[in-house]
C-alpha cells in the first residue's frame, strides 16, 4: 500500500515538473465594460443577441424577418421588451447574460425591432 501511494506521488511530482515553471494563471475574461447612456443598439445587439436571432438558434425569430415575429402580439413592442428582459420560452432573462442592464437588452431589443419592421413608429 505505502509503495502504491509514493508511486503515485511520484508520478505526480514527474507530470509537474513537465510543466512550465511559471505558468499564467488562467483567468476568466471580464465582462465588457457596458455604459447606460447612449447605447447604440446595433452594437448591444451584436454583442448580446445575434449569435441566436441570426440563426433562429432554438426557434429565436430572426432580426429581419417579419414573419418570424408576426405571431408574437399585437403589444409587439411592449411585450418585446418584457421578455427580452424576463426571458420568454427556451430563452432566457436577458439571453442568459443576467448582468447586462435593462437599458442595454431594451436597445438591443429596439435595433431588432427597427431592422424588422422599418415601418412601424417605435415609442
Amino acid at each position: 500500500m505505502r509503495r502504491t501511494i509514493l508511486l503515485l506521488a511520484g508520478g505526480l511530482l514527474l507530470a509537474a515538473c513537465g510543466q512550465d515553471s511559471d505558468p499564467q494563471p488562467t483567468v476568466p475574461a471580464a465582462a465588457p465594460a457596458i455604459s447606460v447612456t447612449g447605447i447604440d443598439g446595433a452594437v448591444a445587439y451584436e454583442e448580446h443577441c445575434a449569435a441566436c436571432h441570426e440563426t433562429g438558434l432554438l426557434g429565436a425569430p430572426q432580426e429581419g424577418v417579419a414573419a418570424d415575429w408576426e405571431d408574437r402580439s399585437s403589444l409587439w413592442q411592449a411585450v418585446l421588451m418584457e421578455h427580452a428582459r424576463t426571458g420568454y420560452f427556451d430563452m432566457p432573462a436577458k439571453g442568459g447574460k443576467t448582468e447586462l442592464p435593462d437599458d442595454v437588452v431594451n436597445a438591443a431589443a429596439q435595433y431588432m425591432l427597427e431592422q424588422t419592421f422599418p415601418e412601424r413608429t417605435q415609442d
